[in-house]
Order: C-alpha cells, then sequence, then structure tokens
C-alpha cells in the first residue's frame, strides 16, 4: 500500500508556511521598531510607533541605530543629588523647567554644577520653569547662570544634532499668560526661510519643550488641568513630539492626534525620560519613562493612552 503524502496536500502546507511566515512579519513590523530607522522604508509612516516602556522594573532598552537618544529631566526641585548616576548616555540632555525650589539660587547654581560635571552628551537644552527666577525684586536673571554649560531656548526654534533635528523651546512667562504669540511668530518665521536646498515643503517642528503641560481631554488624572490656550498652539504648531512638565503625578505618555506628548517631570521618579527619536521619520521609536503603579493605572484609565504600544513584562 502507497503511504506516500499525497502530493496536493504538501503543496497546501508549504502554502500554509509562507503565509504564516509573511504575517509573522508584518506583525513585527507594525509592532516593534525596527534596529535602524532606516530600515523602515518598506514601511508606512502611520504604521510606525515607540515602544513604550513604564513600569520601574523596565531596564532601558539599547539605542536604536539612527536615531538620536534624547535624555529628560523636569521638576528637579534642588534634589538633583538623588538623580541615578551615571546618566544615560545619548545625544542631547533637556532640563524642562524648576531646577531650584522657590527661587533658591544656591540651588539653581548647585544644578548648573552638577549638570557640567555629571552630563558629557554632546548638546544640552534647558528651558525656565516657574520656580527658577527670583522671588523677590526679581533682579537675578536664574537662567543666565546656565551660561556656557547649556543652551536656553527663550520663544525660539534652533537645529540640533547637525541640522538632523529642530527644537522649539517656550518661556515659562508665555505659559503663564498663556499668550504664545511670540513662540508662534518665531516658528513661523524659521519655517519660512528657505535653505540653500529648495524645499518641496515648510519646515516642521520635531520637539516642542514647554513647561507647562497642555489639556488634554480624555488624559486623565493631571492631564486634564493644562491649559486650553497651550492646547491649541500644539495643535498649530504640530510637532513630533512635546515635552513638558510642571504637573509631578502626571508624569508618563499620552497620544493627542499625531502628537505623543511626554510629561517628564522628574519629582516623583527621579529616573531620567530616555527617547530614541527618528529623525528621517519624524518619530520616536522607543519611550523609556518609568513611572508609579499608581500612575500606570492612570495610563490604563485614560483614553488618549495607546495600550498597545506598552512593552510587556517578561
Amino acid at each position: 500500500r502507497d503511504m506516500t503524502t499525497p502530493k496536493p496536500l504538501i503543496i497546501f502546507f508549504i502554502f500554509v508556511c509562507v503565509m504564516y511566515q509573511q504575517l509573522i512579519t508584518m506583525y513585527r513590523q507594525t509592532t516593534d521598531p525596527p534596529e535602524a530607522c532606516s530600515s523602515i522604508d518598506d514601511v508606512r509612516k502611520d504604521d510606525i510607533h515607540p515602544q513604550l516602556f513604564l513600569r520601574q522594573s523596565d531596564p532601558l532598552p539599547p539605542p536604536i541605530n539612527d536615531t538620536l537618544r534624547l535624555i529628560f529631566l523636569s521638576d528637579t526641585h534642588g534634589l538633583h543629588d538623588e538623580i541615578p548616576l551615571p546618566l544615560p548616555a545619548g545625544d542631547i540632555l533637556f532640563h524642562l523647567g524648576d531646577a531650584c525650589h522657590r527661587g533658591n539660587i544656591a540651588q539653581m547654581r548647585s544644578f548648573v554644577q552638577w549638570m557640567k560635571r555629571n552630563s558629557f552628551h554632546k548638546e544640552r537644552i534647558v528651558i525656565e520653569g516657574n520656580h527658577d527666577r527670583d522671588k523677590n525684586d526679581g533682579v537675578l536673571d536664574f537662567m543666565s547662570e546656565y551660561d556656557g554649560v547649556a543652551r536656553v531656548l527663550k520663544n525660539e526654534v534652533v537645529a540640533v544634532a547637525g541640522g538632523k533635528m529642530s527644537v522649539a523651546g517656550v518661556t515659562w512667562n508665555a505659559c503663564q499668560e498663556e499668550n504664545f504669540t511670540e513662540a508662534m511668530n518665531n516658528i513661523q518665521t524659521w519655517s519660512d526661510e528657505s535653505d540653500s536646498v529648495k524645499r518641496v515643503e515648510k519646515k516642521t517642528v520635531d520637539l516642542l519643550l514647554t513647561h507647562l503641560g497642555p489639556r488634554v481631554k480624555g488624559g486623565g488624572r493631571g492631564w486634564e488641568v493644562g491649559s486650553r490656550v497651550l492646547s491649541q498652539f500644539v495643535k498649530d504648531v504640530s510637532p513630533a513630539l512635546h515635552c513638558f512638565g510642571h504637573i509631578h503625578y502626571a508624569r508618563g505618555v499620552r497620544k493627542d492626534s499625531d502628537v505623543m506628548m511626554v510629561n517628564s517631570a522628574s519629582a516623583k521618579m527621579m529616573v531620567p525620560v530616555v527617547i530614541d527619536y527618528c529623525p528621517d521619520r519624524k518619530k520616536a521609536l522607543m519611550i523609556h519613562c518609568p513611572v508609579s503603579d499608581e500612575s500606570m493605572e492612570d495610563h490604563f484609565a485614560s483614553v488618549k493612552f495607546p495600550t498597545e504600544w506598552l512593552v510587556e513584562a517578561d
């Protein structure tokens, strides 16, 4: 008796295996960040999203090739000596305001020297917070303490990383007064300027920095108390990434329209936020932002948190 497998059945089995492998490949392309952001030409831009690491037990993954590794601190309030050292290696270190507490100039100077000693990043960029100012007569310019150590952004846009990325920084006065006219005018002027190479479209802002956070409807605890005016400003600028602080307990990640938003406040969690950003695709491919267990519950309760992007714990 002939016990060999019928030829049509063998062909069908091979077909099923091939289709299964293709489905697995397609799934990985849309759920895993690539080893290099230049390797995603065959994936639609809208299908690329960051892997999110939010649990305190999540180790910091290695950098993704061809991305810029961005390190964020905010709201350290004079407690910078509690930040674990060494700082994560990366391309740019940011501090998003409130380096000191209630206008303590000694704390501000101490932080600047701490940054100088412990940051070996190629660039350092800072913006002011509501505590980084003279609470008495207003004579002292706290942000001048950064001279020669970090670049202070005041309602302006700069190119960083050799021109690979654009960063816009907003002052606390603009946030407090909810008047972003100067910032918007400077952004529009910068966007309209022509390069030596002809551009098909206007320049876009990769990263927007503010100390205050926007009001995000459906964002959950700490995300619905921000500024409505700032929210509209963010929509008008339409950056790929918006990072801020101010509301300490709202540290974490949300997505509103096409903008990835990260509250980087360090007061409740002194571990820096780390983001791998792909300038070619205008996308963050990895966000490492450890939060408390209570904050994890807030994330899951928010309709603005992309739960499916959260990396599952091993």
